[in-house]
C-alpha cells in the first residue's frame, strides 16, 4: 500500500522546509520560487521508511494567487 500526503497551511510557517528535513529533497525547483523564497507551484518529494513502505509527498502552495492549484492538489 502506499500512501501520499499533502502539506497546506499558511505562507512562511515551513511546509517546504519540513519537507527537506524529512527528505533531503528541496520542492520548490522553480528559479522564481528559490528567489522568492515561497512555493509557487507544486512541489513534490519522497521518502522511504524503515519498514520499506514509499510515502509520496505534496507541497501545496497555500496564497491567495494558487487557491486554483491548491484546490487541484487536494482533489487528488
Amino acid at each position: 500500500m502506499s500512501f501520499v500526503v499533502g502539506t497546506a497551511g499558511h505562507i512562511d510557517h515551513g511546509k517546504s522546509t519540513l519537507i527537506t528535513a524529512l527528505t533531503g529533497i528541496d520542492p520548490d525547483r522553480l528559479a522564481e520560487e528559490k528567489r522568492r523564497g515561497m512555493t509557487i507551484d507544486l512541489g513534490f518529494a519522497h521518502l522511504t521508511l524503515p519498514s520499506g513502505r514509499e510515502i509520496g509527498i505534496v507541497d501545496v502552495p497555500s496564497t491567495s494567487s494558487t487557491s486554483s492549484t491548491c484546490g487541484v492538489a487536494l482533489s487528488c
